[in-house]
């Protein structure tokens, strides 16, 4: 039986739910009061209506199964992130087949071209910290919302621009748009799950990302044959209005103004070992796979004779592993725990890369570029919720995450580690240790390359993945109680 209110609030089992603002809020209910004769006075809500007056409440939200109504609105926000960073991603790669407009009708250069995709990284990688701080200074959805129209303005900045300084401007702006994105989505997966299943869902969002890494380059090179220059651009700028009024309408925590009194500075963060050490595995993992990014391609053309069609189909054979495995090694890790996955995955990569350039066949390439996405994935999927669960850890003084269940109210949980977990300033971290490894890998990279050659960089990256390993090993804590 659920009553109704003149508040128009109902309480069932404990839950409070504002019909008009559509919040949720965790609020005890006294025995006492659930007891009470009076309680029968108010209007017994029917089905998926309330039959005093005018109050209409939808039907998911008068479900008596508690669990039902707080998984169908966090799945919902969990999919708006994924959505978000999806797109997010695809407009990072969406650009690569427009390469030859930029060179043919605005006469840009190819080091130019390069300037137009650093643009973004570079931007990424100097503003989320900033945003990340500023998510847990003023909550979720103003970031996330600021991020998606940011990313929605920039976007059709860049689709209307015909010179360089204008491209190289739009550029920027998407990069500290996806910031804002990348920095408070993870944030906010990260809070709105407990650490039984953090692993798989934050392997899910990984898993989003390497979907659009694939997806950019195919779709933006069909609507350009298609329909033109502009119409790539249109696409995400549809989409991206469309989920800029989704966010603004969610109902996601806003201002947290303890927050900014509680949560410690980004230095006393950055000292903390879990958050070190998964920064500095985020900047070598990204930092060693985009050393490949610019060598690989001459060094197949040249050994196999291959071509550009078949070269991209071995790196999206890479990206489609790393995607598809996220999901299942962050699942793994909710139940053996984040490090042994970390140094497995780290060790093993560091045995697959130099196989790049000693296997003999084309065969055993495919095999080895399709390894190197797994055990690349296996480090990157664990490594996220070891981020989370280290900034938890340490300001609730335990060694396990004392998060809820699967099924309790998700809302109350972001309300109350909103306060006193700076995940927003962790995963600013993450995102800039991130980018900064996708910039230095490319350019250190080409630069030893002429020095050693590829086969002696493939194995010095291998043993400084192997180093990294073993100091993991040895300093990482585990966050998990398994």
């Amino acid at each position: 039986m659920i009553c109704v209110r003149k508040s128009r609030l109902f309480r069932a089992h404990g839950l409070v739910i504002k019909d008009l603002a559509g919040e949720f809020r965790q609020t005890p209910v006294q025995d006492s009061q659930a007891r009470r004769s009076n309680c029968c006075n108010s209007t017994i809500l029917s089905q998926n209506r309330i039959s005093s007056g005018n109050d209409f409440i939808p039907f998911f939200a008068l479900s008596k199964a508690k669990g039902m109504v707080i998984n169908m609105n966090r799945n919902y926000v969990f999919s708006l992130v994924n959505l978000a960073i999806f797109i997010d991603t695809i407009l990072y790669g969406i650009i690569v087949p427009i390469v030859p407009h930029y060179s043919v009708q605005l006469g840009i250069t190819t080091s130019q071209i390069g300037w137009i995709f650093a643009a973004y990284a570079l931007a990424l990688l100097l503003a989320s910290i900033p945003l990340g701080r500023a998510v847990d200074i003023y909550g979720y959805k103003p970031v996330l919302t600021l991020g998606m129209v940011g990313l929605t303005l920039a976007t059709a900045a860049f689709s209307l621009s015909h010179s360089l300084p204008l491209l190289l401007l739009g550029r920027i702006l998407q990069g500290v748009a996806a910031a804002a994105t990348w920095s408070a989505g993870l944030a906010l997966v990260a809070a709105i799950f407990p650490s039984e299943v953090k692993g798989q869902k934050m392997g899910l969002v990984m898993t989003a990302t390497g979907l659009g890494t694939i997806v950019g380059p195919v779709l933006g090179g069909f609507l350009y044959q298609a329909a033109g220059y502009s119409a790539p651009f249109l696409l995400i700028i549809m989409i991206g209005t469309v989920l800029s009024l989704l966010f603004l309408k969610s109902s996601l925590p806003g201002k947290s103004p303890t927050n900014a009194s509680t949560s410690p500075g980004l230095s006393s963060l950055f000292k903390r070992r879990n958050v070190f050490w998964g920064m500095l595995i985020s900047v070598i993992g990204s930092f060693t796979i985009s050393i490949l990014e610019p060598l690989l391609p001459i060094y197949f053309d040249q050994r196999f004779s291959l071509n550009s069609a078949g070269i991209g189909l071995l790196f999206g054979l890479l990206s489609l592993t790393f995607a598809l495995s996220q999901p299942l090694f962050g699942s793994l890790s909710d139940r053996l725990g984040r490090k042994p996955l970390i140094v497995a995955g780290l060790l093993g990569t560091a045995i697959v890369m130099p196989g790049l350039a000693l296997a003999p066949s084309l065969k055993l390439v495919i095999v080895v570029m399709s390894l190197l996405g797994v055990t690349s994935g296996i480090y990157s999927a664990t490594n996220l919720p070891l981020l989370a669960e280290s900034v938890e850890n340490k300001l609730t003084s335990t060694a396990v995450d004392p998060a809820p269940s699967e099924n309790d109210d998700y809302i109350s949980r972001v309300e109350s580690t909103a306060n006193n977990s700076p995940y927003g300033a962790a995963f600013g971290f993450f995102n800039t240790a991130y980018s900064l490894g996708l910039v230095a890998g490319p350019l250190v990279g080409t630069s030893l390359v002429q020095l050693m050659g590829l086969k002696m960089l493939l194995l010095a990256s291998s043993l400084l993945l192997s180093a990294i390993a073993l100091g993991g090993g040895l300093r990482i804590q585990e966050t998990l109680s398994t």
